[in-house]
């Protein structure tokens, strides 16, 4: 009779185990909002729940509704649906180094694979000052040491031969992307592909720059790929361990539209491969 009783128990809390085991918590990503009570940008906004950036829910399943992916969620007491665009996924597969960094190089985040939502490099340091653009001289910028040290060099490097290279962003929160994050969405809707969510972007590395040049006036545009600027970073990043991250021609590939401008630092260890197997060099 207790055997007979157990077994009762156990078949009755199974799907209870399995559902649970099924269940899965994500991030907000905007800078706040509210959740829809049905599915569908025209539904009703859940206005019980006010969500803010970084809050944690629990997805309970999953919809398509024409190209868009929508997510019945869970948030104590209350049941809602978010679009995929405002929400990112548990980062996985980290690994952390002694100083709780992710070692330079082996950091992968795309549009499939997040950064935890609030990483942040405890080895930024600022960018000094003559490096920057020119009329951002009040825009702090931070890179990690080893990365600050690199571009630093290589703009350097690259005013010897009288070409003028400054940066005009470096590294930014995954809080400060969802602000640039949610205008682009207002702009051009959840499914723009100009700016990377929250968490999924190279900025938050800390090795990644926007570059720019007098010669366009130093803004950010597409412009750059028509400078000396641009053509010697073309003919020199490869010393350096830098590449452009978004190339043309290569949007199916990366999930991104070009940018002439987007430039990351891969760190020593993987371009001392390319030294030793192709003879290049890090830095001249």
């Amino acid at each position: 009779m207790k055997y007979f009783s157990f077994l009762l128990l156990t078949l009755f809390l199974l799907p209870l185990i399995l559902y649970a085991a099924q269940s899965e918590y994500v991030f907000f990503i905007l800078t706040q909002g509210y959740p829809y009570k049905q599915i569908g940008f025209s539904s009703r906004k859940h206005e019980e729940v006010c969500l803010k950036f970084g809050d944690k829910v629990r997805i309970e399943d999953e919809y398509v509704r024409g190209n868009i992916t929508w997510f019945r969620c869970y948030r104590e007491p209350y049941f809602f649906y978010l679009p995929e665009g405002f929400i990112v996924k548990k980062a996985t597969g980290i690994h952390y180094d002694s100083h709780g960094n992710i070692k330079i190089g082996k950091e992968i985040v795309d549009k499939r694979n997040a950064l935890p939502v609030l990483y942040r490099p405890n080895d930024l340091i600022p960018v000094p000052l003559r490096y920057s653009a020119e009329g951002y001289e009040n825009r702090v910028l931070l890179l990690r040491k080893e990365a600050e040290e690199i571009f630093s060099r290589m703009i350097e490097d690259a005013e010897k031969d009288g070409v003028k290279i400054r940066i005009l962003s470096a590294f930014r929160s995954a809080q400060y992307q969802s602000y640039l994050y949610y205008n682009s969405i207002k702009k051009r809707g959840v499914l723009q592909d100009s700016v990377a969510k929250p968490g999924h972007s190279e900025h938050q590395l800390g090795t990644t720059c926007d570059l720019t040049t007098d010669e366009i006036n130093n803004v950010l545009s597409q412009d750059f790929e028509n400078t000396c600027a641009y053509q010697w970073l073309k003919e020199h990043i490869s010393y350096y361990g830098v590449s452009l991250s978004y190339p043309k021609y290569k949007e199916r590939v990366t999930g991104y539209k070009y940018e002439s401008w987007h430039y990351r630092y891969w760190g020593k260890a993987r371009w001392e491969y390319y030294q030793r197997k192709y003879g290049l060099f890090l830095s001249r």
